[in-house]
């Protein structure tokens, strides 16, 4: 009887060595896909002109453009985005599998189909275009309108996932202490969600700084950091279109810094 035990536990050892060398050869393979590509960039970098390369003007104002259509379009998801993420997660009705799908569709389409499609709304000839005196396209508008539609799933699928993480009872509580729905959902389920909601919202601005396909449809001028990127590298490869990869890269690890941050505060809250 021991010596069968002895070899089941060595049998289970071994067994367990395998797939920890599998998991860890796969979990490698996969890392080293996602960072060759940015390693490689320092292959590529040419110390001499590269600084003058980061500040010319074309690709400093398209960052900046960028930076701040990013972020009109990230609070007008949060404004109107939030709300509904809000009514999904506490609402039963039936379409809402529907509702769920509409949301989601400018996930899985492609930003061009994403771009034509918005441009059918407001572009020159279509009915919006005629009736409003408004630039939608080839204008900061038409970036702004294109970043918003491409990122609302991100903000609303993170909101609705984090609101239904929320226990219903702190609100129901909230109400019976005399608490209005509005005041409820300010002041107990908004902070229950805080740290889901700005996931959302991160998520939502790096995906509209990054956005190209739906923007170049809807305003290839002014031109946004990815479409600077694009037209860099069409007129002089790759090395050419290294300043603006390096800036979004640095943003995005500013970003992934903020999110360690908040997520660390969170913790240290509930110890």
């Amino acid at each position: 009887m021991n010596n069968r035990n002895l070899r089941n536990n060595i049998s289970g050892k071994t067994k367990r060595n395998w797939f920890d060398i599998i998991l860890l050869s796969l979990a490698c393979a996969t890392v080293a896909y996602i960072a060759y590509p940015i390693a490689n960039i320092f292959t590529l970098l040419r110390p001499a002109t590269f600084l003058e390369s980061m500040t010319r003007p074309e690709v400093v104002n398209s960052f900046v453009l960028s930076l701040m259509t990013a972020t009109i379009s990230t609070l007008l998801l949060a404004l109107f985005g939030i709300p509904l993420a809000y009514f999904l997660a506490r609402s039963k009705f039936r379409g809402k599998s529907l509702l769920i799908l509409i949301v989601i569709i400018p996930l899985v389409l492609p930003p061009l189909a994403s771009g034509a499609l918005l441009l059918g709304i407001f572009g020159p000839y279509s009915l919006l275009g005629r009736t409003f005196p408004l630039d939608f396209t080839q204008s900061t508008l038409g970036v702004i309108i294109a970043q918003t539609y491409v990122a609302s799933p991100f903000m609303i699928l993170a909101s609705q996932a984090s609101f239904e993480s929320t226990d219903e009872s702190y609100e129901k509580v909230a109400r019976v202490l005399g608490k209005n729905r509005l005041e409820t959902f300010l002041q107990v389920t908004l902070p229950l969600a805080k740290t889901g909601i700005i996931v959302g919202f991160i998520m939502a601005w790096v995906r509209s700084v990054g956005e190209l396909g739906a923007t170049m449809m809807m305003a290839y001028n002014p031109h946004t950091i990815s479409v600077q990127v694009f037209e860099d590298n069409a007129v002089g490869g790759l090395s050419n279109a290294l300043p603006g990869i390096l800036l979004v890269i640095v943003l995005s690890i500013i970003a992934l810094g903020v999110f360690s941050t908040v997520r660390k505060e969170e913790r240290l809250k509930f110890r």
